[in-house]
């Protein structure tokens, strides 16, 4: 297991890095994709501005794009950091993630993106910068304008899914049918891509194999993931 605040770097098979870390008291899970060759440094929710500007520092790199999958204060965290340190970077968050009526709440927010995604649920879109090539899907339920991310090797799923269990629908803007329905498309999904490929929960949850693991293979995530494994179509 990760400690906080520690990071695991791996390299796919098209050369992209990917960084994944965990950090604070809720455990968040981070993951970032680096495209060395081309200056692109990517990070999907990150949680403590000064530790990910500590790391890319001794890397000899600068962020570029922060992707958010959703604007619940954990997962936002950061971002005054990070924009102060860098007022360059590209933000982007679904459309439907700006919840101006909900920002009064302590659960949210405010992120100012500078791009959006504006699929439908459970649409898929891509976005690419460098060599890197993701998934983009939205998967609302947990909060409004939900997504999730994948690709080079990885499925980061936000608040949809952890290891063994998925994200609460009972905050303000939660939605137990599309939660439901994003779960089957994640599902579908999921069911279509490499299974040796790592699912990296929005936290570190739960328990799996006699450990908290910080993340949990595609295979494993289907059979061992209550969610996945019971779900059923929206009547």
């Amino acid at each position: 297991m990760l400690s906080d605040g520690e990071f695991h770097i791996s390299v796919w098979e098209d050369g992209v890095e990917v960084w994944v870390t965990q950090m604070g008291n809720l455990m968040n899970m981070n993951t970032a994709f680096i495209d060395r060759s081309n200056g692109v440094v990517a990070i999907i929710d990150p949680f403590d501005a000064g530790k990910w500007t500590q790391k890319l520092e001794e890397e000899g790199l600068e962020p570029t794009h922060l992707l958010y999958t959703h604007t619940h204060r954990d997962h936002a965290a950061g971002f005054p950091g990070m924009i102060k340190r860098f007022p360059e970077l590209e933000v982007w968050g679904h459309e439907e993630a700006r919840v101006p009526s909900l920002l009064g709440h302590v659960v949210f927010r405010k992120i100012d993106f500078t791009r959006t995604w504006d699929c439908l649920p459970d649409e898929t879109v891509g976005w690419s910068a460098g060599a890197i090539n993701l998934g983009i899907t939205h998967s609302p339920g947990h909060a409004p304008g939900h997504v999730t991310i994948h690709g080079h090797g990885v499925y980061h799923a936000g608040d949809l899914l952890f290891v063994r269990s998925a994200g609460r629908v009972d905050l303000p803007g939660g939605d137990p049918k599309a939660m439901q329905r994003s779960l089957i498309r994640a599902k579908e999904l999921l069911s279509d891509i490499d299974q040796n490929w790592r699912l990296i929960p929005g936290h570190r949850y739960d328990s799996h194999g006699g450990t908290t693991p910080d993340w949990i293979s595609v295979g494993d995530a289907l059979k061992f993931n209550y969610f996945l494994a019971n779900i059923t179509m929206v009547e």
